[in-house]
């Protein structure tokens, strides 16, 4: 059974606990109430080792987690809808016995767009409309004032906000408040959404992994070497490198012929320890003098592992791809992985029409696929050639082969040229087609 934690104002928290009451989730509800958001990361950091995952009960204390949350930790939370805000003016409706349309409303800066959208559609126009958008640095007196003002001076009939200490000091106050609360179905939703990731992210993370690493060489060195022991000593040593790899994955280590060994392992220890390995490569390469390359493959079964491993360091060979590789269960490839120019790519398209221009061209779906995910990385659309060689570890006189034939075959176009200085041929700039 997965253990969940909730965070949020005691209301909200109480409120959530309602709508997931009788559910069939499978997952036992943790509750951590605060008198403020602020305080939220401080519950993260002092109970992330309890729970599998988060819900958080509004966006403030989601987006102040995201300063302590961990890249692999799940969270997730109901954002404010249409039915939520929808509820809301039923109910003021309800209470005042009244149609209402001349609001105050509060909400945060990423929701307010799809709030504004419902109340367009309520036809609320912007006069009859008196708006506070706020952060996660919000000042909870200065919201009630400013509901407060709007409703004295008789500009609103009625205030509607997002946080339980405006809706308390509202009412304290005498103002007509109504909170925007999420329904118990979104409320159900999400929960469910959030322990589907958990379950699988635990599947991922027990996927066998398997990592190949070769010295680019050895068997080389081998045939050469006169000193018996002493090759026999520099593989003792290299065994101990790797040995102390496959402890922090908690693998097992095999050796796969000369100068290649395996390790097996499972997925979440070796995405875990990818520092680890590029550790034991650098050291590889100083104790060897020789490049050392590592294919890391996953599967759900050994056998599907291995060949990826093994697809995955002829990769790693390759010049132009980074010497540490991971194929992926769906042939997703990872080039540099574990290094801040990490690049992922599909190995494959069903676009036939592409697949045949590519052909004609003579460019590998592999080389297309690998530019297209740099350039998005890039963050643009138009590129030279010098910009893809340099980020792609390629020559110029290779990329410029490889556009002129993109260009040819109508894959690429040149948008312009740039004159980089004062003497010599200006760049000619591309953009991709497909």
């Amino acid at each position: 059974m997965y253990r969940i934690g909730i965070v949020g104002p005691k209301p909200s928290i109480e409120r959530t606990m309602r709508a997931v009451e009788g559910q069939d989730l499978e997952a036992h509800f943790e509750l951590y109430p605060y008198e403020h958001a602020r305080e939220t990361g401080e519950i993260i950091t002092r109970n992330r080792e309890k729970v599998h995952g988060w819900v958080f009960t509004g966006p403030i204390p989601y987006l102040t987690a995201q300063d302590v949350l961990h890249e692999k930790e799940h969270a997730i939370y109901c954002p404010p809808t249409g039915a939520s805000l929808y509820k809301a003016m039923l109910q003021a409706i309800y209470t005042l016995d009244n149609p209402v349309k001349e609001i105050s409303i509060d909400m945060t800066g990423n929701e307010s767009w799809g709030l504004m959208d419902s109340l367009e559609e309520l036809n609320v126009s912007d006069e009859q409309l008196r708006k506070y958008v706020f952060s996660t640095d919000y000042d909870v007196e200065d919201m009630i004032q400013f509901h407060v003002r709007h409703w004295e001076e008789r500009r609103t009939k009625a205030a509607i906000t997002c946080l339980y200490a405006v809706y308390e000091g509202l009412l304290q106050r005498g103002v007509p408040v109504f909170k925007i609360d999420s329904t118990k179905l979104e409320t159900v939703q999400a929960v469910r959404m959030l322990i589907e990731q958990i379950r699988s992210s635990a599947f991922k993370d027990s996927q066998i992994g398997v990592l190949m690493v070769e010295i680019e060489g050895w068997h080389a060195v081998g045939e050469q070497s006169t000193e018996r022991y002493q090759l026999q000593h520099m593989e003792l040593k290299i065994k101990g490198i790797l040995l102390r790899h496959c402890e922090q994955i908690d693998g097992s280590l095999h050796q796969d012929g000369t100068g290649r060994y395996l390790m097996y392992g499972s997925r979440g220890g070796m995405a875990r320890n990818m520092e680890s390995l590029h550790t034991a490569l650098h050291q590889l390469e100083l104790d060897t003098d020789l490049l050392s390359f590592a294919g890391i493959g996953f599967g759900e079964t050994a056998f599907d592992a291995e060949r990826h491993a093994r697809k995955a360091i002829q990769y790693a060979k390759d010049d132009e791809a980074g010497r540490v590789i991971v194929y992926e269960t769906d042939g997703t490839i990872v080039e540099a992985a574990g290094e801040d120019q990490e690049l992922s790519y599909e190995m494959y398209s069903s676009d036939a029409e592409l697949l045949e221009q590519l052909n004609k061209a003579g460019v590998s779906i592999r080389t297309f696929q690998k530019l297209k995910a740099y350039i998005r990385r890039m963050g643009r659309e138009e590129f030279t050639a010098s910009e893809l060689a340099s980020g792609l570890s390629m020559t110029i006189r290779h990329v410029q082969r490889i556009l002129g034939s993109l260009t040819a075959f109508s894959l690429a176009e040149i948008t312009g040229n740039e004159l980089n200085t004062r003497r010599g041929r200006p760049s000619n700039r591309y953009r991709l087609l497909r």
